[in-house]
């Protein structure tokens, strides 16, 4: 028998990740910022690389092949990590000093000068050469990122592959797919841009996939983006938020916003084409919403994105004849926009798997290599559970714990009927149980877990843990025989990893009130299933047993502005700093006293 062939995926943008695939499968994936313990973090992943190589237990000389994905990846955004660390402030400053001369005065502005307090060489593993480089020095920059992985794993030319940004994309809309092989799919891609478009059109068949159409102006996250900074919000980072503000928006004050917008994009055919003809969006946005309510921007931007993805899907279906779809890319982030897709009536199927933004694509440029080139040494298996990165044992739990004070209770070996009971009296537990969940997304295993029938449980979370924006939803875990119970969901579209909304049934209204949206009741539910998760299956089962209730408020275990926690030091840390009644790690329940 030959030895197993080990294919490392990286991903150097924003949320940086590795990915190690052993014959075909995903057996290890880790994002950065879950152990550099910073928010969004760009850059080399050091880190992630060598907890994905601990994982599968082998060597950084067992690997075989590294698919770095992002062709033309701009150094500026990575050498001041952008993402990770700049304020809206920054985010304003770019555009008024960098955006604004090149785009609209045609002036040349060095972006790294413009940002010299943000620089962060000395942080990011790349060996520059005292060299000069430029923001978009993407050739120079591509040769630097190859000599720093031939320098960190010791490979040769020939074992490191460059992959297309939306190619890893649409593998990994694909793979994440566990019905994959079953039938056509058509893959859908959005986002802000990557490489050579900010939106493609993919068909698989038959185990083959090609390209079929590419959008290559600006797109729907473009849009999103920047209005999200007009909003007082992080770009790149605080969407979700704007998202979660469209609800409370009434319809007279979003749609002269959704009017406006639709002057920006124009879906022709398979193609969303830009069609403002100003030179700078950012400026452009800011003059033509400069009259709106900040609830009808958010409103008139989500119904606007809305309406040119359900077009653009439209027209794919038509063109194509496949109606069932995989969807991935930063914007099939957006549950609503999914919600929207899943209801129409053109789709038979929908599946978008855990985490669609740059962070998937460690696992798509995997995908993608050894689609392309070893598909003939064995299948891939396609994800099944999110359940990939880093796992700690009792003894290291057992090791943390040891910082404890005396403020707490602490039992060995809880089963589900010592812990569903805390949980049905209203206590508001952690779990870092098992290995870390993949995706920005938690999923029982690093989660804040809680009675979701009690309204009240919104803001006691809120003001005592989490310290979130008000108007922000949590979310739903539910046992996967409870699904009709709680959700609207004719066509029996499978959601275990919070990736697409759904409406509620009078039910779930009284049940999982706190964990939903509280001004349009839906959800975005993680689905359990006994096989994806069975420690989390048995202590759902047990609740369920205790109160009739088939499902909890989940929330992921951090705090504000943190990552979510990895280790057991984190997930203690969390409790100390937090007013969370009780933690659950592997062997051990601890209680407030």
């Amino acid at each position: 028998m030959s030895s197993p062939l080990y294919i490392l995926g990286i991903v150097e943008g924003h949320n940086s990740s590795a990915a190690l695939m052993k014959d075909g499968e995903i057996v290890a994936v880790c994002f950065e910022e879950r152990l550099s313990r910073l928010k969004n973090d760009v850059g080399y992943p050091r880190r992630a690389i060598q907890a994905c190589l601990d994982l599968a237990g082998i060597e950084s000389a067992r690997v075989d092949q590294v698919a770095m994905v992002t062709e033309n990846l701009p150094l500026g955004q990575v050498a001041v990590k952008r993402e990770a660390t700049f304020t809206v402030e920054d985010y304003i400053r770019e555009q008024e000093t960098y955006w604004k001369p090149l785009l609209i005065d045609g002036e040349k502005v060095d972006f790294l000068s413009l940002f010299e307090d943000k620089l962060q060489f000395h942080n990011l593993s790349y060996d520059f050469g005292g060299g000069a480089l430029e923001r978009s020095d993407f050739k120079r920059f591509l040769s630097i990122r190859q000599q720093n992985i031939k320098a960190h794993l010791s490979l040769g030319d020939s074992q490191i592959h460059f992959i297309n940004h939306h190619y890893a994309h649409s593998m990994y809309a694909i793979f994440s797919n566990p019905a994959c092989f079953d039938k056509d799919w058509l893959v859908l891609v959005a986002d802000g841009y990557g490489d050579d478009c900010s939106a493609s059109v993919g068909v698989w068949r038959g185990g083959a996939f090609e390209f079929v159409a590419k959008s290559t102006g600006s797109g729907i996250g473009r849009i999103y983006r920047y209005v999200t900074l007009l909003l007082g919000m992080r770009p790149g980072v605080d969407e979700f938020k704007v998202m979660g503000l469209a609800p409370y928006a009434r319809e007279f004050h979003w749609r002269a916003v959704a009017d406006t917008l639709h002057r920006y994009l124009r879906v022709n055919g398979m193609v969303i084409d830009y069609t403002n003809p100003d030179k700078d969006i950012y400026f452009s946005l800011k003059e033509n919403l400069r009259t709106a309510r900040f609830d009808g921007i958010a409103g008139g931007l989500q119904k606007f994105s809305e309406d040119i993805t359900t077009q653009w899907t439209a027209n794919a279906i038509a063109e194509t004849g496949i109606r069932n779809i995989v969807y991935s890319g930063g914007v099939a982030m957006n549950i609503k926009i999914n919600k929207s897709m899943m209801n129409m009536d053109e789709v038979e199927d929908l599946f978008v798997g855990p985490s669609g933004g740059d962070e998937s694509l460690s696992m798509g440029a995997a995908y993608a290599l050894w689609h392309d080139k070893f598909s003939d040494r064995s299948p891939i298996r396609p994800l099944t559970h999110a359940y990939l990165g880093p796992a700690y044992g009792p003894a290291e739990a057992a090791t943390a714990i040891r910082h404890l004070g005396d403020g707490f209770y602490i039992y060995q070996d809880p089963s589900p009927g010592q812990v569903a009971p805390q949980l049905a009296q209203g206590k508001v537990l952690a779990r870092a149980v098992g290995p870390m969940e993949f995706g920005a997304r938690a999923l029982g295993n690093r989660s804040i877990l809680a009675r979701a029938d009690d309204p009240a449980m919104i803001r006691n979370i809120n003001d005592r843990i989490k310290r979130r924006d008000f108007w922000m939803p949590f979310a739903p875990i539910i046992l996967t025989e409870c699904m009709t119970d709680y959700l609207v969901n004719p066509k029996g579209v499978i959601s275990p990893y919070m990736t697409i909304g759904f409406d509620s049934t009078a039910l779930a209204r009284e049940h999982l009130r706190a964990a939903l949206h509280p001004a349009d009741d839906t959800m975005r539910p993680q689905i359990v299933s006994p096989d994806e998760n069975p420690e989390l299956y048995a202590l759902l089962k047990e609740f369920q047993s205790q109160t009739g209730i088939g499902g909890l408020l989940n929330t992921s275990l951090n705090l504000h502005g943190e990552p979510i926690c990895c280790t057991p030091e984190d997930s203690i840390q969390t409790l100390l700093k937090s007013d969370l009644d009780g933690l659950l790690l592997d062997g051990h329940l601890i209680l407030r006293k």
